[in-house]
C-alpha cells in the first residue's frame, strides 16, 4: 500500500472514531511530506482538561475528574484509531505513528491516570528517564502504548469494522481531494 492510501486511512481513522465517541471533526488533511503526515482537527479541549494538563488542578474526588478521565478515554481511543485502521486495511500495526499520536496527549494521560486515587494506573504514565549522554530528559511511552492496546484496542477496532464503509469513504475522498470538512466527513456516514 502507497503511503498516501496509508495516510489517508490513519486519519480517516482518528476522523471516523473521533465522530463516534463524540470528538465533532472539524477538518481532516493528509500532507505531503517523508513523514506521511496528516491531521484530523476537532474543537478545544474543555477548561477542566486543560487546567489538569497544565495545572493538575483536580484529584480523582473532585467531580470534574470524571469528566476529564472521560474526555481523555474518548481522545485516546480516537488516536489509537489512526493505527487500527491502517491494521484493518494493510495487516500491519503502525507502533511508530500510534506512539508519536497517544505522545499529543501524555501529559494529560499523566495528570489523570498518575493521580492517587480510584484511577490511578502507572501503566498509562510514560516513563521520564534522564539520558546522560545526551543532556537531556527522554519521554518513553513504551508501557502507554501496550496500555492502550491492551485495554481499547478490541473496542476501537470493533467500532471500525462496524463503520468500515464510512471508514473508506472517507480515506477515499482524502486521497482525492487532500482535505475535507467535517461537514463532509460526517456526510460519507451511511445512513441505516
Amino acid at each position: 500500500m502507497f503511503s498516501d492510501e496509508t495516510s489517508a486511512l490513519h486519519v480517516a481513522g482518528h476522523a471516523v472514531v473521533g465522530e463516534l465517541v463524540g470528538f465533532e471533526c472539524l477538518a481532516v488533511t493528509i500532507r505531503w511530506t517523508d513523514q506521511n503526515l496528516g491531521v484530523c482537527r476537532w474543537p478545544a479541549m474543555p477548561d477542566p482538561v486543560f487546567n489538569q494538563l497544565q495545572f493538575r488542578q483536580y484529584s480523582s474526588g473532585d467531580p470534574e475528574f470524571e469528566e476529564i478521565k472521560d474526555w481523555v478515554i474518548r481522545r485516546t481511543k480516537a488516536y489509537l484509531a489512526g493505527a487500527v485502521s491502517q491494521d484493518l486495511a494493510t495487516g500491519s500495526f503502525d507502533l511508530a505513528w500510534l506512539t508519536t499520536d497517544l505522545n499529543m496527549i501524555s501529559v494529560i494521560t499523566r495528570n489523570v491516570f498518575g493521580v492517587a486515587g480510584r484511577f490511578f494506573d502507572e501503566r498509562l504514565t510514560s516513563e521520564i528517564y534522564y539520558d546522560i549522554d545526551l543532556g537531556m530528559e527522554i519521554e518513553d511511552l513504551g508501557r502507554v502504548v501496550s496500555r492502550v492496546r491492551e485495554l481499547w484496542e478490541d473496542e476501537v477496532r470493533s467500532s471500525l469494522e462496524e463503520n468500515r464503509v464510512w471508514l473508506d469513504a472517507v480515506a477515499s475522498a482524502l486521497l482525492e481531494q487532500k482535505s475535507l470538512t467535517g461537514e463532509i466527513v460526517r456526510s460519507l456516514r451511511p445512513h441505516d
